[in-house]
């Protein structure tokens, strides 16, 4: 009190008003100051609360029906194969990682393998942000189903989660072990040149508009999934069927040393 009054007393002198009228303005003085410094204030505690925000611990299998994420889960978690069947379910399980039977286990881990369907995807995002890390599994050997994971990668790589946290990807070609399989290089290749075109179309339906969240890449230069990705992004070859998981193994030991 005392200190407004001080305040109220110098702007009489200074400005020749009443004290009635000093005092008034003198409160707003002392209001404005304080709403000012208390803007400041949770501007300061938004920004230390966004800094603090860490990725969730689940390692998060993903893909389309079909891809062999299913047989890879239960390999993960019991090392022997399980005739699986589309699921409209996510399973999931913590458990220790045995590479091999003289190798060290690590872990435990939990992971989670999220349904395929289109119709899922929305719920699957949801996950995003408990994610530690992504195994996004691809069927090498479906040339006609990369549209549809180069859609899903689109969705998942502008997904605010993922460009706030930088979730580490592994893609993993999955099924390498047919002699139809498609070689890494031709899977990449097709996957950029869908999100080239998508990312295309995007810009121009979101022209005038805020891009920042929806938009892959580089301005003027054609989309490349390993250099343009806004996380971290590796590419392997595996078999779930013939136990050639080795990969697999090495990404999860890095998001969980």
């Amino acid at each position: 009190m005392d200190h407004v009054n001080g305040i109220a007393s110098n702007v009489q002198d200074k400005l020749g008003v009443s004290s009635n009228v000093a005092q008034v303005l003198a409160w707003l003085m002392v209001l404005v100051v304080g709403y000012m410094a208390l803007q400041v204030l949770q501007g300061l505690t938004k920004g230390i609360l966004q800094k603090r925000r860490t990725r969730g611990q689940l390692a998060l299998l993903l893909g389309q029906c079909g891809s062999g994420k299913t047989s890879i889960f239960f390999r993960l978690r019991d090392g022997s194969e399980v005739q699986s069947v589309s699921s409209l379910k996510p399973l999931k399980d913590s458990f220790q990682l045995r590479p091999a039977e003289d190798a060290e286990t690590f872990g435990p881990i939990e992971v989670v393998d999220y349904p395929g369907h289109q119709r899922l995807r929305g719920k699957a995002a949801e996950m995003l942000k408990e994610a530690r890390c992504i195994l996004y599994i691809v069927d090498a050997e479906d040339k006609q189903r990369l549209k549809d994971v180069a859609e899903n990668l689109y969705e998942i790589l502008t997904h605010p989660d993922i460009l706030e946290l930088h979730t580490p990807i592994l893609l993993a070609c999955n099924k390498t072990d047919l002699a139809t399989a498609r070689p890494e290089k031709f899977i990449l290749d097709e996957i950029d040149r869908e999100m080239e075109q998508m990312r295309l179309s995007r810009a121009a339906t979101l022209e005038g508009q805020d891009q920042a969240d929806s938009y892959l890449g580089i301005e003027g230069e054609k989309f490349k999934l390993i250099e343009h990705s806004p996380c971290p992004i590796q590419v392997c070859r595996i078999s779930a069927k013939k136990l050639q998981l080795e990969p697999l193994y090495d990404f999860l030991r890095e998001q969980y040393p």
